[in-house]
């Protein structure tokens, strides 16, 4: 009997470890902080385990880059002026985070400069922030590194901008 109660209690444990599987903040490299400026939000997800905020860049040689900025979930997002309806599609922000550490085009929030003109932050992190640089530049210098990642088949069309 102290057996199979044994056996559930793991099989109990493990099936619910998925549960809380989660990668943290630790994705992110805070040693850079990315800033964008005006750049039109394509979607925004208010939704768990994060809320999302994604954009499109075109840099330089006419790359589309398609970046999805990870925020916390709404029940802190509320707690720092955040709601579901505080950006739509279309919206011109400008933008500052923390880019993932595998140079994917991918960041976790610092900042949102929202269209009226209001800044909005996740929290305040307690780090410095580390070299500074522009989205174009951060794109020049590290994106052509990332995993999976083949420029020419992001190319715009001639006639897309």
């Amino acid at each position: 009997m102290k057996s199979k109660l044994t056996a559930l209690c793991a099989i109990a444990f493990l099936v619910s470890g998925s549960a809380w599987a989660h990668h943290g903040v630790a994705w992110y490299d805070y040693s850079k902080t990315v800033k964008a400026s005006k750049v039109t939000v394509t979607a925004f997800e208010w939704t768990n385990p994060h809320c999302k905020i994604y954009f499109d860049m075109t840099d330089d040689r006419k790359v589309v880059r398609h970046w999805v900025i990870e925020m916390h979930p709404p029940n802190a997002m509320i707690e720092h002026g955040w709601t579901r309806q505080t950006l739509h599609s279309g919206d011109v922000i400008s933008v500052s985070f923390r880019p993932a550490k595998n140079h994917t085009s991918t960041g976790l929030l610092d900042e949102v400069t929202l269209p009226n003109g209001i800044a909005l932050r996740q929290n305040v992190l307690m780090l410095p922030p580390g070299q500074i640089m522009s989205i174009e530049e951060w794109t020049r210098r590290f994106a052509a590194s990332a995993p999976g990642v083949n420029l020419s088949s992001t190319q715009s069309e001639q006639g897309d901008k």
